[in-house]
């Protein structure tokens, strides 16, 4: 199946767009935490133009706290872009028990750490629409729409356009965001880290 999402920058207070979403009916879902850490085989001649190019090569090492479970994984984003933009995304997940042996045998493999990014997320959905809110560390306050439809096989420019129509279902919410639509956490952390002098 291939996804499509939107993920957005908010520019209200988290506890105002809770209620807003409460009073239009919807429901919260889910409440958890997550710790990827990305890990890619070679840091050698990344730059700031180049972080999607060494993104669609990492291997992440997840933590996913979703209410009282703990999931551990290893997993591979399958991505295709047009230009600076996701269009599709497909996910290749391996369970794992012990994050901290899944990060030690990949750095006995001479991968290198990338990139952490750490967020608490609430999970809200109404008749079938799922909005996650999601409070990143070093980024702020973010919120993802995951269409629930598979567009394999569905061209750009249609993926395009729907993700055009789910920014706006959003402003429909009167939820204060900006006209991103393709706002990628682990690109602007490593570019803030590069920014800030940060060398690989």
């Amino acid at each position: 199946m291939k996804q499509i999402e939107i993920t957005t920058r908010v520019l209200e207070n988290i506890d105002k767009v809770k209620e807003k979403l409460l009073k239009l009916g919807f429901q919260q879902r889910e409440v958890g935490y997550i710790d990827d850490t990305y890990f890619c085989q070679s840091l050698f001649g990344l730059r700031e133009n180049n972080i999607a190019d060494f993104l669609k090569r990492c291997v992440l090492v997840r933590c996913i706290r979703a209410g009282e479970d703990v999931f551990q994984k290893l997993t591979y984003k399958n991505k295709v872009f047009q230009g600076d933009v996701t269009l599709t995304e497909e996910k290749i997940n391996v369970n794992i028990d012990d994050v901290q042996q899944a990060k030690l045998l990949l750095l006995a493999l001479h991968f290198q750490e990338l990139v952490q990014v750490k967020y608490d997320y609430w999970v809200y959905e109404k008749d079938g629409v799922e909005l996650a809110l999601q409070n990143v560390e070093g980024l702020g306050l973010l919120l993802e729409y995951e269409h629930l439809e598979d567009f394999a096989g569905k061209d750009g420019t249609t993926i395009l356009q729907a993700k055009e129509r789910m920014l706006q279902a959003i402003k429909n919410l009167e939820i204060k965001i900006t006209d991103e639509y393709d706002v990628k956490k682990a690109y602007e952390l490593i570019t803030k880290k590069i920014s800030t002098g940060v060398s690989f």
